[in-house]
Order: structure tokens, then sequence, then C-alpha cells
């Protein structure tokens, strides 16, 4: 064992690795609190094979709890990982001691010197056994512990269930994890049905845990696939500071929707169980009863639900099921059956129902009621009646279906189908009248309504008659105003007994000037619709007009008459153009008029930009355009575009802007190469930079030989960079001239070019280094002209050798590699360290560089771009060891841009200048370990 962060194997650059897992431990908590049961068996660690894994790797696992940390896992695979996962025993022993320990673990590449670390994964042991408190009760199921299609409230409502007092296990602030799942059993055991899974929380106020608290189970989803014979279980769960202190046992509740037979919901007793309860037969030829009459009493009881005053609901009706409830009797026999009598109240005979309903068998009869499911258009409302119809019914309950009835208490009962403002003898829809009085309108005849108005009075009052047939206080009134084809519905309520009512002022803002129409519908409490009655004309709208703009904006960089085009460079330095509204060219304009510039691609109306708004002000505006927005319309076109731009006026309450005419501009945004990454800076960091060779040809190095002789300068595309096109112009410059030396142009597109540099250039290069650059642009046109940025040239002179630095290697036996070992301590600094042997050349304070760069081949002749690095260090006295540091991040990153490059290193060191300099050292470059990230932890890309 060791102490938690000394490592005994190589100094960590820190988390690297994929994360591992802990089977039976949730994912989803941080605090990895460990179950019960596996306390007791134990478990197993779940380590992801790495994507890069190779001969020699080594995986250690490692426990860390009370400060120690133990290894429990260490192999090393000769041929690689080759199953997907690597599992670690975690024993019950490992387990024993509560608290919070962390399991992690570290995979050496190839046995080399760059180590993957993963993520620590924190678990809670805790021996302590769960304090358990009763289930949570289903309040609404039957006695039986079903919920069905009988369930009160309708379980389409969503299940309820109670959880009871919490006093003495909870505290205010804990938090109640309530879960739920369905099984295709009664018993709430097999297996889950996945889609009904839920889980919900909620903190706990002390109030909850005093008196308890109900949780309703949605039914869509959650109720809803638990049909037949199917059961859900509830359980509760108490958590403190994230950890789980209670639970409760499991609240168990069988859920059975099936509804056999029509029509409605029928067909369940009140458990649950399922049944075809009752049948409809022809009406059965009774004999003469000579055994019971109607004088000895009621002896069978119905019921019937109405909404208030004994009215049936319009739903009922609509649905054409009128539905009775029967008492069962004690006395029951197999055979029974039931005939039913109805007639309008007031009327001295009764009226036979065409069918006898069969009551079935007396096991399959619901407990308690049965429901008869009538035909509802026998008892329409009728015509004759003086108001809504009364009706009365009762039924003859017939014993094993023999001739001797009990009769039923006789129901009473109001249909009322008749709309308001409707008539009887025949029912007729009328329309009503007249229409409603303006109360505070202005005076007739044009009734002229104007701002002024509106804003004094913000409501318009009117009066409707109510005195028609039938009127209820609860009746609906529904008024719209219209002008032409436009129609608001401008009020639905009930009013008042005076007939009074109002409407908000500002509903005419959204109407033109001009005449303005009333109707209005009368519609009654269970639904009935009247009819609307007539148009008619209420008031005369005359508002302010709407605002004209005549002419399209100014834009001053585009003159004269927007001929001159909009190109990157009117943008540079973060400059934007200007658009210019004349005030002059507007009219009918008012304070709070907002006012803004659209510029659109004519051949695609959707492609389009507005800028900000701004109010008008009685005098010109201008708006700024920016690159951004343009751009935005320009969308990547390949030559230059005409786009229109006007603007438009908005006005409150109006439903559409005064637009100007159009103006036509020109963006040329298009450019040669490849698109610089920060428009509009045309200084380009995505164009290849420059090769420059002296007859050394040494990528971008000029030997002290190569500077009296010619050289040549190369520009190489990437993979994915667009050709040099024979109308394209490139120019290209040496040092800090603003004229090129060349110009290239070539007649077949190429991906890239190769000029001479004559001699006499050569000589201007000046030591220790000095720059290349070239642009790029469409021939002929001096806009949008494409920067590389400056190339670094290294200048170099006659050195006088000193003696080979050293770098530290993990295993050289293995890898003789330029790894993340090299690097100074913190590795994740990414600087190499350069051991600088002791020598008569190097006295104590002389000042040497130390240089590194990188190259695609093992010569070290193919320079890799921006990996040359270098920094100054001063030799110590004789018992300092000496270490120069070079290069970051940035340089080693550039050796290997992405996952597989393949680079060697080159690092020496030169001293007096470069008068002085150590033979160049090379050899192979990793710093992407296997989990494809660099020694400071970024990702590699691939």
């Amino acid at each position: 064992m060791s102490p938690v962060g000394v490592s005994t194997t190589s100094p960590s650059i820190g988390v690297l690795a994929a994360p591992l897992s802990v089977e039976g431990v949730d994912g989803n908590d941080p605090d990895g609190y460990v179950p019960k049961d596996i306390l007791l068996n134990g478990t197993r660690i779940v380590i992801p094979r790495p994507d890069d894994t190779g001969p020699n790797d080594q995986l250690m696992a490692f426990w860390v709890q009370n400060l120690i940390e133990t290894t429990i896992f260490d192999q090393t695979y000769p041929a690689g990982i080759v199953d997907p996962f690597v599992y670690v025993a975690l024993t019950p022993q490992q387990m024993s001691i509560d608290g919070v320990a962390q399991v992690y673990y570290k995979l050496w590449k190839r046995g080399g010197g760059n180590s993957d670390e993963s993520p620590p994964r924190t678990l809670t042991i805790d021996h302590t056994p769960l304090t358990t408190f009763p289930e949570p009760v289903a309040i609404h199921a039957t006695l039986w512990g079903y919920w069905n299609n009988n369930t009160k409230p309708a379980l389409t409502t969503g299940g309820t269930f109670r959880i009871r007092s919490l006093n003495n296990i909870a505290l205010p602030g804990d938090v109640a994890w309530m879960t739920w799942r369905g099984y295709r059993t009664l018993n709430g055991a097999g297996p889950e049905v996945a889609e009904v899974y839920g889980r919900w929380e909620k903190t706990l106020s002390a109030i909850d845990i005093t008196n308890g608290f109900n949780h309703v189970v949605p039914f869509q989803k959650h109720i809803s696939p638990l049909f037949d014979s199917d059961s859900g279980v509830f359980v509760c769960q108490l958590f403190r500071g994230g950890k789980i202190i209670a639970e409760s046992e499991k609240g168990l509740v069988k859920v059975d929707q099936v509804t056999p037979g029509t029509p409605g919901p029928f067909g369940l007793n009140s458990q649950g169980e399922t049944i075809m309860g009752i049948q409809f037969v022809d009406k059965v030829q009774r004999p003469l009863s000579i055994g019971v009459s109607s004088d000895v009493g009621i002896l069978a009881d119905i019921a019937i639900d109405t909404l208030a005053d004994g009215f049936i609901a319009k739903a009922e009706l609509d649905r054409q099921v009128l539905t009775i409830n029967f008492t069962r009797t004690p006395d029951e026999l197999p055979g029974d059956n039931v005939d039913i009598k109805y007639r309008e109240k007031g009327e001295p005979d009764w009226t036979d129902y065409p069918n006898t309903i069969e009551l079935g068998p007396i096991a399959d009869r619901p407990n308690g009621t049965i429901p008869l499911p009538l035909n509802a258009v026998l008892f329409a409302e009728k015509a004759t009646s003086p108001g809504p119809t009364v009706w009365e019914l009762m039924i003859e309950l017939y014993k094993g279906g023999g001739g001797n009835a009990d009769f039923s208490n006789t129901l009473e009962f109001t249909v009322d189908q008749l709309a308001p403002v409707n008539t009887k003898n025949p029912p007729r829809r009328i329309k009503p009248t007249p229409a409603p009085v303006f109360v505070n309108g202005t005076p007739l005849p044009l009734r002229n309504i104007d701002t002024a108005w509106i804003t004094a009075n913000p409501n318009m009052n009117f009066t409707v008659n109510v005195g028609y047939f039938g009127r209820r206080i609860d009746d609906n009134l529904t008024v719209w105003l219209t002008s032409g084809t436009q129609v608001v519905e401008v009020f639905s309520n009930a009013i008042p007994a005076a007939g009074t009512f109002d409407i908000p002022s500002n509903e005419l803002l959204v109407f033109p000037n001009g005449r303005v129409n009333i109707k209005y519908r009368w519609d009654d409490w269970l639904g009935n619709l009247g009819e609307e009655s007539t148009v008619t004309p209420v008031l005369t709208l005359v508002l302010p007009q709407a605002p004209l703009a005549n002419k399209a904006p100014l834009v001053p960089a585009t003159d004269p008459n927007y001929t001159e085009s909009l190109s990157w460079e009117n943008f540079e330095g973060g400059v934007n153009v200007t658009a210019i509204v004349e005030n002059l060219f507007i009219q009918h304009a008012e304070p709070g008029d907002q006012i803004y510039v659209v510029i659109t691609d004519p051949a695609d109306v959707t492609n389009f930009v507005e800028t900000q708004k701004q109010l008008w002000a009685n005098a010109n505006l201008s708006f700024d355009l920016t690159f951004a927005a343009l751009d935005q319309v320009f969308n990547g076109d390949d030559k230059p575009k005409d786009v229109t731009i006007h603007y438009e006026i908005e006005r409150a309450g109006l439903t559409q802007n005064a637009v100007s005419p159009p103006a036509t501009i020109i963006l040329e945004f298009d450019i040669a190469g490849v698109v610089p990454p920060n428009p509009p800076d045309l200084e380009n960091p995505d164009l290849q930079l420059p090769i420059v060779q002296g007859v050394s040809k040494i990528d971008n190095v000029v030997e002290s030989n190569d500077r009296d002789k010619p050289g040549t300068f190369k520009v190489v595309n990437a993979l994915t960079d667009p050709d040099i096109e024979p109308v394209h112009t490139v120019k290209c410059f040496l040092g800090s001239s603003t004229l090129p030396f060349a110009e290239f142009s070539p007649l077949a597109a190429v991906s890239q070019f190769e000029i001479p540099i004559p001699a006499t250039e050569m000589a201007k290069l000046t030591p220790p280094s000095d720059t290349a650059r070239y642009t790029i642009q469409k021939t002929g046109v001096d806009k949008n002209v494409n920067k590389s940025l400056p190339q670094t040239v290294e200048v170099k002179q006659i050195p006088v050798v000193l003696p080979v630095p050293t770098i530290r290697i993990r295993n050289p036996a293995n890898r003789d590699y330029i790894e993340c070992y090299a690097m100074v301590s913190p590795t994740s600094g990414y600087i190499l360290g350069l051991n600088i042997r002791k020598d008569p050349l190097l006295p104590v304070g002389t000042v040497i560089t130390a240089h590194f760069e990188a190259h695609s081949n093992a010569t070290g002749t193919a320079l890799i771009p921006n990996t040359k690095a270098s920094a100054p260090y001063t030799i110590q006295g004789p018992t300092v060891p000496d270490v120069a540091r070079v290069g970051t991040a940035a340089h080693f990153k550039a050796a290997q841009p992405k996952r597989g490059a393949l680079a060697w290193g080159k690092y020496w060191y030169e001293a007096q200048g470069g008068l002085q300099a150590s033979i160049p050292v090379i050899k192979p470059l990793d710093t992407i370990n296997s989990s494809f990230v660099y020694c400071d932890l970024t990702g590699a890309p691939a």
C-alpha cells in the first residue's frame, strides 16, 4: 500500500482514460451508494477496452479509502487488450468498512512513459439497515384493490396514492422519490411493462411529514397501457443530502380497464372483474299478473345522474345513451328480467320501452347497482312541451322472468334540446333581434370612432335584448365584430339580467378604417347552440392613416446609384456600412412608429436579414449593415450577388407594415482560396504557409551557403483546400517588402505551385530569421485579397560543435521515443527538457538557445509547419544539473495534429548567437496516449 497521491509507477499527468463503472451501482448517482445486496455478495468493476490498445499494455486498478491506496489489479497484456471489457472483482471484504471510497485505473501504453488515468468513481458504503415505513395506499381502489372503469373520480384523471404520516422518519427538506412500475400480472410480479415506468421527486414540508401527502400517477403513458388484469407497484424512498434514509413497503394496486358489451363504459363490477352484465332482447309478452300489483308498494329502486334542477347533460344525449342505475334486490333469481315504462309528465298513459332487459346470471351481475343503458333518442325534448320536456320513468322487475312484477319508484328528469331564441310547435331556429345598442358610442348617423375616443373610452358599452322565450340567466352570449371578410370574436360570457356587456375598445385596432359591423348568438348552459344574428353596422372607424414609405434607403458606400459593390475590405477593422432612411420620402408617420431595414435575396425570399428597429424621429435615420448580416444573405455564393434593400414602417395595431420600394445592391463577398475563418478579417490563418528552401533543400531554413544562390518559394494546399484556378493570381512576398518578387497564375487548376527566388532576393534575407508570405485574389479584381500569415524563415551561420543533449526516456529498450515522460515535470506543461552536459566550451554563465522542431521523415529534412521552437538558458554551476526547456503544447500538437500522425523530433542547442551548436538529435515522437489525448489532457483529433 502507498499513501494516496504518491505514484509507485510514474508521474501522473492527469485524468485521461474512459471512466469505469461498478455493476449494480446507479451510474446517475454521483455518491455511488452501494446497494445492500452488493455489500453482502460483492460485484465487479467494469473497465472499457481502450480505443488504441497494443502489445505490452499494462493495466492497474486501485482502491482508495481512508487516505490509503491499494492496488487491486495489475496485469500486462502481451497482445493488447482483446475483450471489450476488463472485469475486476470487488469483494465484500474490500467493501467491509463503512465510509466513502474511490476506485480508478491506470493504463500504460505499450509499457512506455505515457499513462492514462481514469476519473475516480466514488462509492459510498453503509451497512446500516434502512428504516422502512408502511406502503402507500391507492385511495380510490375498491375493497378488492382494483382501479377500474367505475373508479371515482374517473381513472382517466390519474390514480392517487396516499403516503401516510412520516413523523419520526423524515425532516423538512428531505426529498421523497416516488417510483411507479407496471406488470402484466395482478400481484406486481413477472416482466415489467417498461413504458409505464415513472419516477417523481417532492421536497417535503413539515405539513407533508405530519399529515402525509397524496401523489397522482398520470393516466396517459403511466396507467393507460395497463388494461386487462394488470397491476402497478408504487414505492416511496426518502433521501437526505443525497443519501437514502428510508423506504416504504410496496404499494400494490390492480388495474382492469376492459369494457365488454356496448354501449358505454360498462361491463365491470366494483372489484374489477369483467362481465357481460345485461342483454337487450325483444319485448317479452307478459301474462296477466295475478299475484302482485302496484298497490303493494315499491319493491325495486332506480336512480339517474342529472345536472342541477334535474336536467340531463347534453353530452349524455349526444352519445344517445341514457343510463339508469338499478339497485339489486336481495331475493334474486337466475332468469330475472326488466321491462321499462316511460311517459311525459302529465300524460295519463305509460309507453313500453321496445326491449326487455335480461339481467343475466346472478354471479355475473355487478355488486350494488346494475347500469341499464337506454336509447336516449326515445327521451328527446318534445315540440309539444310548453318548455323543456319533463320525463317520468319506472321499471317492472320480473323474478325469474315470471309473471309477477316488482314495481320501482318513478324517476323524473328534464330534457332541454332547444337553443335560445327558438320557438316550439314546431321547434324553429330564429335569428335574435334587434342588434345590441352601442350605449356610449358617438352620435349617429356615422358614429365615427377615432383614436381620441378609444383613449378616453377603454370599453364599448352595449345592451342586448334578453326577452326571448326560455331565457335563463346563465345563457351564454357570443359577439363578433366584422369588417369585410374579417371576423373577430370580442365577447363570450353570461351577462346580467339587464343585458349589459362591455367590449374592450382596443379590439377595434385590428380593423381597417371604415364601417364595422356586429353580430351575436345565444347558447344555453347545456350546450345548445342558437342561431347567429344578422350582421348589422354598428360604427365607423376613422383611425389615423397608415404610413407610406416612398423611396429605398440610401447606401453611400455603393454610390453612385448603388453601382459600387460591397466587398470584405468595406468592413475591415470592424467598420460597418451605413444605410440611410430619408424622412423626406415618408408620409403619415407618427411618434411610436418603428422603422427597420431589410436585405433580401430575390432568388430566395426566405433568405433575408433585418436591422434593429428605430423609432421614427421626423428626421433621417442611419442603420448599420454588418458584414455578418450581409454574409448571411450572400450565403457562400461563388460570384457577386445582387440583393435588394428596402425599409419597413411598423405601427402597433396595424396588421401590415408600410414597405418602401426596393433598390438593388451588389455583394461581392466571393473569395479565392480557402475562406478566412474570421470574416471580414482577410489575414487568413487557414491558408497553408509557404515553404522557402535554399540549395540545401531544408524547409524554411536558409543555410549560410544558401544565401548567395537561387532558392524556391513553394505552396502546397491541404487535401480539402480548393485548387488555385486560372482565374486566380497569387502574389509572393519576402521580408517586409510591400512589392511582390513574383506573381503566379496557372494555365490549369493546381493544388500546389513552386516558383524560383532569384539569388538577389535570397541575399536580402537577414539572420537570424526573416519572413515569407503570399496573397491570392481573382485576377483583375483588387477586392477580397486573401492573405496568408507570414512564414518564419530561419537564416543560419556556420556553427562550432557542442556536446549532444539528452532527454528523459522511461523505457529506452522498448521505446526510444520523445514522449510525455521527456517533458519537464509536471509533464502536462508540455515543455521538453534538454539535459546539457558540462563542458569547457560551456562555462558558467554561458547563454545558450535550445531548439526543437518536428519533421515528417526520419532524416529530419521535412519540417512540419508550426513546430519550430527555441528558448534561452544560462549554464549553471558545476553542482547544478543543466536542463534547458524548449517548446510548447502548440509545437508538439502541430507535430502530431491528429491520431496516427507520424513525426520525428529534432532537438539541439546553440551558443554565441549560433556560432556554436550541437549536432541535432532525431527521435520518433509520440505524445498522444491510448485515450487519444495530448500531455496537457486535451483531445487529439481523429
